[in-house]
């Protein structure tokens, strides 16, 4: 029934343009936020190679690569070194990849290739500007492979960072937030829409409130209006809620549909779309509003 007890007028009720349009666009939106985890969480190729005399330095993220051959005979200072507070000046910082040149209030400018893990090992060189840091998972290992100018391939411990966690929060909060805005406004926004005729007014009642419209004055008829842009609001399938151009006129749209309904025009233009148009008038005019006079026909 399109009227209950309470005299509440629900709209023209919209079955299945909910679940369609929210199936739209949650794959529209899904798509990209995963190409966006993909980017951001994507598992770093990092390597250091000793042999042949070098020091061979290799990072890769995605289509992004880096590498540098240092001579191990140039190699003047090979040392530990524990990493904290550095700062990105130029290069690429993602959780498992910093890599690029950082500043470090203890060590000053470096270039490094690490996962960001805190264990280093810096190298000084006469073939560089700046001091080198690497984060091998055997430290020893790697310092002594290196001055003995020996061989070996060594690997970061490829440790997730917190950062890596902090983006996955993120992405799946946002993702979350989208989801639980198309649920709000195509299922349970539809819902809430319903109209109410008082004392004197016409009480809307949307997702976020309700609006009164007094009737004192207002006229009101059955209408099919002539559509237009949208101004402002949401206006969704089986929730317009807004302003448009409606008949070439700013429009308060409070309905469901766009097609045919009822034209309130009081302190505004409202336009509404109850389930039983007719039953809707009758209670408005009884609440205080009048017949909108017909069109004059226009003669030759």
């Amino acid at each position: 029934m399109s009227k209950s007890a309470a005299g509440v007028f629900k709209p023209v009720p919209v079955p299945g343009h909910a679940r369609r349009w929210f199936a739209i666009l949650l794959a529209g939106l899904t798509l990209p936020i995963l190409y966006v985890t993909y980017l951001q969480l994507r598992t770093p190729e990092i390597r250091y190679v000793v042999g042949d005399g070098t020091l061979s330095i290799e990072a890769k993220l995605g289509s992004s690569e880096q590498s540098k051959k240092l001579d191990l005979g140039r190699i003047s200072e090979v040392r530990p070194e524990w990493l904290r507070g550095g700062a990105l000046k130029f290069g690429t910082d993602k959780p498992g990849y910093c890599v690029g040149f950082y500043d470090y209030p203890s060590l000053g400018e470096v270039w490094q290739v690490t996962d960001c893990s805190d264990l280093a090992v810096l190298l000084r060189t006469a073939s560089e500007t700046t001091p080198v840091v690497v984060t091998p998972t055997d430290r020893d290992g790697f310092m002594r492979t290196v001055t003995a100018a020996g061989r070996g391939v060594f690997l970061p411990p490829g440790k997730r960072a917190s950062s890596y966690w902090v983006t996955l929060v993120v992405i799946l909060a946002v993702y979350g937030l989208v989801v639980l805005a198309l649920v709000t406004v195509l299922f349970i926004a539809p819902t809430r829409l319903a109209y109410r005729v008082r004392s004197g007014h016409l009480e809307v009642t949307t997702l976020v409130g309700k609006r009164l419209i007094p009737l004192t004055g207002a006229t009101v008829r059955r209408h099919r209006p002539l559509l237009g842009e949208r101004l402002s609001g949401f206006l969704m399938p089986g929730y317009l809620v807004g302003t448009a151009l409606y008949d070439n006129m700013a429009t308060t749209v409070l309905a469901s549909l766009p097609e045919e309904g009822v034209m309130v025009e009081a302190d505004g233009r409202y336009f509404l779309s109850p389930a039983n148009p007719d039953a809707l008038v009758a209670a408005l005019l009884d609440g205080g509003a009048v017949p909108a006079p017909k069109p004059a026909v226009r003669t030759r």
